[in-house]
């Protein structure tokens, strides 16, 4: 079921540091069903200012859910400050309203609408590990998380990733932190070499790159959270579309990430055009 994003002024709950490189923002959650905030991959634009501070742009800043508490009425984004922007977001005060725009896109519902039975790997790379916590919500069947970063100064606080995922595997490729040494999509293949699970990603273009022939090799469903930049989202700007393997299937040559992703088949995107 595909639901209207709402514009809304949102109040902050707080605002929690995750490690080096992570903040956990909490909002209180606009008047929607709990369903529209719970598929996993859709986002939601922020916006923390009502004049941009120095240098930040002026579009808002879009992100990932990473997890709707339907209990506490609240909404969760997990930011690893990169810009100006995201920079912002995590200095708002307790209290604060900013704007959101949301939810926008479809998720893995979308795509499988009984994925929550089903058995998953999960990777995340980087900030990537934002959508993920709504995913293993709503899971019943058996999952692992592969999780990585470049260095192990920018693994997320463990206490906090082992709250929402219980069972996971992290890699760093300077071997730093509690992370194993390497890339996590050598930790993805030796699971797949044991047992065959369909799979969900999200992180930087090149891992989800790199992530399409070993699933295409293991003959396993490959959904991908896909990132792009994100003027509207709302499909007008085009800014975020992206080429199809063979959009003679499909009858059209690309795909809009923000309206009709982000959470794509990550076997028929074609990773290598731009």
């Amino acid at each position: 079921m595909t639901v209207s994003p709402v514009i809304a002024r949102v109040k902050v709950i707080k605002v929690q540091k995750r490690g080096e490189k992570f903040f956990q923002l909490t909002v209180k959650v606009p008047p929607l069903s709990s369903s529209a905030w719970a598929d996993p991959g859709t986002f939601a634009k922020l916006r923390a200012w009502d004049a941009p501070p120095t240098g930040a742009p002026f579009l808002d800043i879009p992100l990932s859910i990473h997890r709707f508490r339907p209990q506490e009425e609240e909404l969760d984004f997990l930011i690893r400050p990169v810009g100006p922007g995201t920079l912002a977001l995590t200095k708002v005060e307790p209290g604060t309203e900013i704007r959101l725009t949301g939810p926008l896109g479809r998720g893995l519902a979308h795509q499988d609408p009984n994925f929550p039975t089903k058995p998953f790997y999960l990777v995340a790379g980087g900030v990537g590990l934002a959508p993920m916590a709504n995913l293993l919500d709503s899971l019943r069947g058996p999952a692992t998380l592969f999780y990585g970063e470049k260095s192990g100064a920018a693994l997320i606080d463990e206490a906090y990733l082992k709250s929402f995922a219980p069972n996971y595997l992290a890699s760093a490729e300077d071997g730093l932190g509690y992370g194993r040494k390497g890339l996590v999509t050598s930790l993805l293949t030796a699971a797949l070499n044991q047992e065959k699970r369909d799979l969900f990603a999200c992180g930087p273009p090149g891992l989800l790159a790199a992530l399409a022939p070993i699933a295409d090799n293991h003959q396993i469903r490959y959904f991908a959270a896909a990132e792009a930049f994100m003027a509207c989202g709302l499909g007008v700007c085009l800014t975020c579309s992206r080429p199809l393997k063979d959009p003679k299937v499909t009858a059209k040559p690309r795909i809009r990430l923000c309206v009709e992703g982000p959470v794509v088949d990550g076997l028929a995107l074609d990773w290598i055009k731009s």
